[in-house]
């Protein structure tokens, strides 16, 4: 009797290429990858007098893979994980970039311009829970919130006008608008002291130009979304020499508008680097739509502290 193509297949080929072969088809068809060729052999958890080997994290980490007890690698994300994923990628990114500020010793506060919900506001607080163990330079850095507490302003600039997200009605005047200044407050102050934290409630162009000579930035996240709104933010921020250098800047919006290089954030930035001559190294994109950059020197950059 002829021998079946499968049966021919494993007799005359490697056994690894066997596997490889069926883990192929598998996945193609959704299904489970099959036990793999080497699943029961005794060397695995024995040794060459067939005594057991110490149990180690690999030992337990082979039974779950060989029990099927570890998701299968053709099911990259699961149902959820598909909806917080953005979020997730979000969070990881302020989260490093908090932890990278300390371990570059970077002078200076954490600052967020445009908090919406508190959620990027209390990822930044979590994230500087440890600075009394890790901040090498003194004294604690501060989380500085600006929000107007109004929602988006009242649009007038003509490259915000020109914008898809503005002609589609995505961001019009007071969008975004989610939680008030007393609540951000009260929810980021029981992750840091209060002593820690300064809401700075207003209009970007207003809040900053009373900030302190002396304030510095190592980290600024960005979520004000309309270029009007970042050149109010960032233009006194580079022009009052506030942005430390090694400071790290995250832009929350920057693929919006279709990316489109003449609106929003990366219009924004394209002309703060041209006004203030600002050296940058862009350190990726994150999430669905943001990016950031890691400041080097510009124009007017005071130094360091003494």
């Amino acid at each position: 009797m002829a021998k079946s193509l499968k049966a021919t297949i494993a007799e005359w080929f490697p056994r690894p290429f066997v596997y490889r072969l069926r883990s192929i088809k598998r996945a193609i068809m959704g299904q489970p990858p099959p036990e793999h060729w080497e699943s029961n052999v005794d060397n695995d958890t024995t040794d060459e007098r067939g005594q057991p080997r110490p149990r180690t994290r690999q030992t337990e980490a082979l039974e779950r893979l060989h029990g099927q007890k570890i998701s299968s690698p053709y099911l990259f994300y699961e149902v959820d994980d598909v909806l917080t994923l953005p979020a997730k990628e979000i969070a990881r990114t302020l989260t490093l970039g908090a932890m990278y500020i300390n371990s570059a010793d970077v002078i200076g506060d954490v600052a967020e311009f445009g908090t919406m919900g508190g959620f990027t506001a209390r990822t930044l607080a979590n994230a500087m829970v440890f600075d009394p163990k890790y901040q090498p330079n003194q004294p604690l850095r501060k989380l500085r919130l600006f929000d107007s507490f109004e929602g988006l302003p009242e649009i007038t600039s003509r490259i915000d006008l020109e914008s898809q997200h503005v002609k589609s009605k995505a961001w019009s005047r007071g969008g975004c608008k989610v939680l008030g200044a007393k609540d951000l407050k009260e929810m980021v102050e029981a992750i840091i002291p209060p002593s820690r934290v300064r809401i700075h409630e207003g209009w970007f162009a207003d809040t900053v130009k009373q900030l302190p000579d002396d304030t510095r930035f190592a980290l600024i996240h960005f979520d004000g979304d309309l270029y009007s709104s970042t050149m109010d933010a960032l233009a006194p921020c580079f022009e009052r020499g506030l942005i430390s250098k090694g400071a790290l800047i995250c832009f929350d919006d920057w693929n919006c508008n279709e990316a489109d290089p003449e609106a929003g954030e990366r219009k924004a930035w394209a002309d703060l680097v041209s006004r203030f001559e600002i050296v940058a190294s862009h350190s990726g994109d994150y999430s669905i739509q943001s990016t950031k950059f890691i400041i080097h020197s510009y124009r007017g950059m005071k130094p360091r502290p003494a």
